[in-house]
């Protein structure tokens, strides 16, 4: 029985990952932007989210899975099933549906052509973040995380506008050179002192490194895995604005920064351990320094900035510094919270980059200012926006208020005021800079001359409607989260 539940688990796998490297294929089979193409699209993703919900099935059940794919000497390329990484795994299935529903029509709509290339580099950014939500070790996890990097680069570079070249050579000198610099010799150190990298609960640093050893090695990920966008290792995500807004939705509310996180949680809790972690930084809890700096950074940037993307882009800054903060903590309550804040952004911040690209598919905006009374004319993705921007805020009964209740309580119940209190400011500013686009698009304007709604595609309504149903409905899906995070 024990045996046939192994295979079993591991056969859930191998299928999720063959049906998701189907959708690679599917956007050739047919010319562009035809109803079956999008239709296949569409069916796999749903095929494929529901072999994770059978995933999430045998979980429940205690079946696990351990697959090595390859190694040579003590490096293996392998694959597990672990709660925060079924919780990615998760995220990415429901919202690639969301994304592939809004993106077939976006690409059509915008005259964005050869979208069947486009189509399988963002099909095999949502397989590689996939491969990095089963990774079994640090060896696995490094070598996803750099071809995740490595993928994204056609989807920048699609659309030739611009210094799109320079704003490509900021986006890898970063994301290479900290990975290349920091996070690959932290695992190179680890595996020539411990011979594995292996994921292991409660970690494994505390028994190989001394205190001293152990900081450092923790800082060469902190900084080493800049999809966090940490300050000052942040700039790759403004120059990744150039691109279109489906791959701005996909770099920051399905894969890529989101991965950022995932690694650095895993770290946390499968490397060192939350219980050594909290005694290193105890008494004074200096690391939590690093996400507040970046808090205040990216919201004076917010409250500077007047184009739409780039206030978006320095609010998801913002907000993965808030998740940080909470994982910071290293307490099991305030991780738990941190994965909830990430999994909330997610849904909240897919709906605003959505929002923004349905203004700019009908009159292609880019400044707030031309938002000037577009409520008018675009009611239903004027109130997708209100309500992601008053998620984002942190307002109820919304994901964001949810997610930020959560680490409240985690800071709470550690007395760690400071947190607290830095968690506030960061909602007040949060506020002002999501207020600055609210205000234009709710102006009263009597020569509005914008373009109607009706325009936009059909689908891409519906899905940026499934989306927000999310934000709204959140509570529920924390319910979902919450048992997940009773393994953590």
């Amino acid at each position: 029985m024990i045996l046939e539940n192994f295979i079993t688990a591991n056969f859930s796998i191998i299928s999720t990952l063959i049906i998701g490297s189907v959708n690679l294929l599917t956007p050739f089979i047919t010319k562009e932007d035809s109803n079956i193409r999008n239709i296949l699209l569409l069916l796999i993703s749903t095929i494929f989210l529901i072999n994770i919900i059978i995933i999430d099935w045998l979980f429940f059940h205690g079946i696990r899975a351990n697959i090595m794919l390859f190694a040579f000497d003590h490096y293996a390329f392998g694959l597990h099933l672990e709660a925060v990484g079924i919780i990615f795994l998760n995220l990415l299935g429901s919202l690639w549906i969301c994304a592939l529903l809004y993106t077939t029509k976006y690409l059509a709509i915008n005259n964005i052509a050869n979208s069947s290339r486009f189509l399988f580099f963002f099909n095999i950014i949502i397989l590689m973040g996939a491969l990095l939500s089963l990774s079994a070790n640090l060896f696995t996890m490094f070598c996803c995380y750099e071809l995740l990097t490595l993928t994204t680069i056609p989807l920048i570079i699609h659309v030739k506008v611009g210094a799109i070249y320079d704003k490509l050579y900021q986006y890898l000198k970063i994301l290479m050179g900290s990975s290349m610099l920091l996070f690959f010799p932290a695992i190179l150190i680890i595996y020539a002192k411990v011979d594995h990298g292996n994921f292991i609960y409660d970690g494994f640093i505390q028994d190989n490194f001394s205190d001293t050893q152990a900081i450092f090695l923790f800082l060469m990920f902190i900084f080493g895995i800049s999809k966090a966008a940490k300050y000052p290792l942040h700039g790759w995500l403004p120059a990744a604005m150039i691109a279109s807004y489906p791959v701005s939705a996909l770099l920051h509310a399905v894969v890529v920064v989101k991965a950022g996180l995932f690694c650095i949680f895993k770290i946390i809790i499968y490397v060192f351990g939350l219980k050594y972690l909290h005694s290193l930084f105890t008494p004074f809890n200096w690391i939590i320094l690093l996400p507040t700096i970046t808090i205040f950074y990216s919201a004076i940037k917010g409250l500077q900035a007047n184009n739409i993307k780039m206030i978006l882009a320095y609010s998801t800054i913002n907000q993965l510094a808030l998740a940080l903060l909470s994982a910071f903590m290293f307490t099991q309550k305030s991780i738990a919270a941190a994965i909830l804040h990430m999994v909330s952004h997610s849904m909240t911040k897919i709906c605003l980059f959505f929002a923004a690209g349905n203004y700019y598919s009908i009159n292609h905006t880019s400044q707030i200012k031309d938002l000037l009374g577009i409520k008018v004319v675009m009611p239903k993705t004027s109130l997708i926006m209100l309500i992601a921007s008053l998620s984002l805020i942190g307002l109820p009964p919304f994901a964001g208020f949810i997610s930020k209740f959560y680490i409240m309580l985690a800071a709470a119940q550690q007395q760690q005021l400071l947190i607290m209190v830095i968690i506030a400011i960061s909602t007040i500013l949060s506020a002002l800079y999501m207020t600055k686009i609210l205000i234009f698009i709710y102006r009263a304007n009597a020569t509005t001359n914008h373009d109607s709604e009706n325009k936009l595609p059909s689908s891409m309504l519906v899905s940026i409607i499934i989306c927000i149903v999310g934000v709204v409905g959140f509570f529920l899906i924390q319910k979902l989260i919450g048992r997940f995070l009773v393994y953590i």
